[in-house]
């Protein structure tokens, strides 16, 4: 579910930058998702070329959202009831960082992110028929049904702790706080046929 997010999310915003900018982006993908850095310490992006210039997505937080108390679910499979756990929700924490040869067009691509999103703070399978185009049918598990972005702020602070953690040096960038994905195993915990008759007893 969180790459079918991601994917999505990143296609989107491809789709826009291609829209707002074809001369400079219309001929190639600009956002991708990956982390910053590798094991080794190196930067896990490739460089090359003169021009280069990436808007990179990065996980870099999940918090379990307790919007609801947690109780069974049920589902129906044939003429059976099925007990699963209740879903798990999470809100996801996404760092936009900015990647460019020319510091100037690292400041464009970071206004795009935000007037992106500006524009599109609600993503649901009604404006957005296409979310779940790459999941099979056969997992439900993976498809996403609505998602909510709102900008995260940080301190200088907790930019600093960030990007120490990260291990790279800091970039332009803006975090999106993801909510919210609800995580359910299909797998059932129990399985009873249904109730078709109630009988009373007067004794």
């Amino acid at each position: 579910m969180l790459r079918t997010a991601f994917e999505f999310l990143s296609g989107e915003l491809n789709a826009y930058m291609k829209r707002k900018d074809a001369t400079n982006f219309g001929n190639e993908d600009i956002v991708l998702i990956s982390s910053l850095v590798n094991p080794d310490g190196t930067f896990s992006v490739s460089t090359d070329g003169p021009e280069f210039s990436k808007v990179i997505l990065t996980l870099v937080n999940l918090e379990e959202d307790r919007i609801a108390d947690a109780q069974s679910s049920y589902q129906k499979v044939g003429d059976r009831i099925q007990v699963i756990n209740p879903p798990l929700n999470i809100n996801a924490y996404v760092l936009f960082s900015v990647f460019a040869n020319n510091y100037s067009t690292a400041l464009r691509l970071l206004s795009y992110v935000l007037a992106f999103f500006q524009g599109n703070q609600v993503f649901d399978t009604v404006k957005f028929p296409h979310m779940n185009n790459k999941v099979d049918d056969d997992k439900p598990w993976q498809k996403i049904g609505r998602l909510i972005v709102t900008i995260h702020p940080t301190t200088f602070e907790q930019q600093n702790n960030l990007w120490a953690a990260l291990g790279a040096k800091y970039m332009p960038n803006v975090i999106y706080k993801i909510r919210t994905m609800s995580f359910v195993d299909h797998e059932p915990k129990m399985d009873a046929p249904p109730i078709t008759e109630i009988t009373i007893s007067d004794n």
